[in-house]
């Protein structure tokens, strides 16, 4: 009986914590990678690399902060947003990668591929239409 009282009391605490990022954590981090998603637009743009790359850094660190809670079971919202948080991840180490090459046509097509991902996601998750 106490184990059984002990693991129900884990589950919970680890639920709880699962989901512990809150809506203004959320809003925040992606104010924040939609400013470093200026930074390197900006950065493309006017020829700075060292912008495009502080703006992939901001992208990488905030990107990696974002969770979704998912409303049921049967709600594949989180794990949709997950996916979508490693290929953003995996195109901005290529827009990085094009910079440090100097291939700007390649960062500004990575950089496409990454701003195609936050809509998709946005699409699913916010239901845009």
């Amino acid at each position: 009986m106490k184990k059984t009282v002990t693991a129900i009391m884990v589950m919970s605490l680890l639920s709880i914590s699962a989901y512990g990022y809150s809506k203004e954590e959320r809003v925040k981090d992606m104010q924040a990678m939609e400013t470093a998603m200026a930074k390197i637009q900006k950065g493309i743009l006017s020829n700075s690399n060292k912008m495009v790359v502080d703006g992939v850094d901001d992208l990488k660190k905030s990107s990696a902060n974002v969770e979704v809670a998912p409303e049921s079971f049967m709600d594949y919202s989180a794990v949709y947003a997950k996916q979508q948080s490693k290929n953003i991840l995996k195109y901005a180490d290529k827009v990085k990668a094009n910079i440090e090459e100097n291939h700007k046509h390649g960062a500004n097509s990575n950089y496409t591929k990454i701003l195609d991902q936050c809509i998709s996601c946005h699409n699913k998750i916010r239901k845009w239409h």
